[in-house]
């Protein structure tokens, strides 16, 4: 993935939803493009505590090299589809 595409993807107007699917086969969910910071070589995304909070409750820093692809969020109906359960 490059930046420029990330770029486009999280200053879309009207912000879609994103769900970045890296190569080590996890998923990183964007809800929020406040929360998503482009930096030179990668992608700072931010964790809130809670939704539309202040407070930070962590980050993840990922290469663009390590996205594999993005999927918009908004299915039919525009509804916001459901994260997968992660298995342990």
């Amino acid at each position: 993935m490059t930046r420029e595409g990330l770029r486009q993807e999280i200053h879309r107007e009207p912000f879609m939803p994103l769900r970045l699917h890296l190569s080590s086969e996890k998923v990183m969910d964007i809800y929020d493009p406040t929360t998503a910071w482009l930096q030179d070589n990668a992608l700072l995304v931010v964790h809130r505590l809670r939704p539309h909070a202040q407070d930070a409750g962590g980050y993840d820093v990922i290469a663009y090299r390590l996205i594999e692809r993005i999927e918009q969020l908004n299915g039919s109906g525009g509804k916001l589809k459901k994260p997968p359960r992660r298995r342990s």
